[in-house]
């Protein structure tokens, strides 16, 4: 992949470490995402993550407020777009509102940590890579 701006997106199993862990990697990289490429989300995924992070189950790492502080500065950060081609191919049905982004987005990359994305990869033409090979392979060039 040739070095430049990417259009990228986000699972939201990859996104959850970076606002838990804000001084630990996956919160640099998304750092390093938003300032070098366009990173992407939808309704759906945005609406996603936003529940995700409001479960208790979280509140041994950050307090709701701060969580929610960082809900706020993501969305503040990237670009919405809508999803507008269906997709059914993930063995997840709940993973396929990702790939329908990706696709939307016209994404260069799709980072995800759920299996049920990984397998898939390449997703028509979407590079789909965990945190670390994004790292490697996007934001090292």
């Amino acid at each position: 992949m040739s070095s430049g701006r990417k259009r990228v997106v986000f699972d939201t199993s990859s996104l959850i470490p970076a606002c838990l862990n804000p001084d630990r990697e996956p919160a640099q990289i998304l750092r390093r995402a938003l300032i070098e490429h366009a990173v992407f989300t939808s309704a759906a995924a945005f609406n996603e993550l936003a529940a995700v992070l409001s479960r208790d189950k979280f509140d041994a790492w950050r307090p709701i407020e701060q969580r929610m502080v960082w809900v706020r500065f993501f969305r503040d950060a990237v670009i919405f777009v809508e999803s507008e081609i269906p997709v059914t191919e993930s063995r997840d049905p709940k993973d396929n509102k990702f790939l329908e982004l990706a696709l939307s987005a016209n994404a260069d990359v799709l980072v995800a940590s759920d299996i049920h994305l990984l397998e898939l990869h390449p997703f028509r033409g979407v590079r789909i890579l965990q945190l670390a090979d994004f790292k490697q392979q996007i934001l090292a060039h």
